[in-house]
């Protein structure tokens, strides 16, 4: 079982940040009509529940390309292999209502 994200580690990204990325989030938010940005309030579906918030019924992620890393036994990095990472802006979100 792996551990819970906290907050502060859903808004933080260790690798830093992708160009390619923040142009295709600038893209889609301009389509969505929105102001979000890119690394402030665009996260996958696990960070913003981390953060205590939901994806609203309906809404559809906008997809990142990217690459995940090959390791071998000894934890040496030999490759790459392609990935998508889905993400949602700050405007599909809602905060989780708490069960009493």
């Amino acid at each position: 079982m792996t551990e819970q994200m906290t907050a502060t580690e859903a808004t933080t990204f260790e690798k830093g940040h992708s160009l390619t990325s923040a142009m295709v989030l600038a893209a889609a938010a301009e389509a969505r009509g929105c102001t979000c940005q890119p690394y402030v309030d665009w996260f996958t579906y696990k960070r913003w529940k981390a953060q205590g918030m939901q994806v609203q019924k309906g809404e559809k992620s906008t997809h990142l390309p990217n690459f995940i890393p090959i390791t071998n036994d000894d934890g040496e990095q030999v490759g790459t292999r392609p990935a998508t990472s889905c993400v949602f802006c700050r405007c599909q979100v809602k905060p989780i209502k708490e069960k009493h």
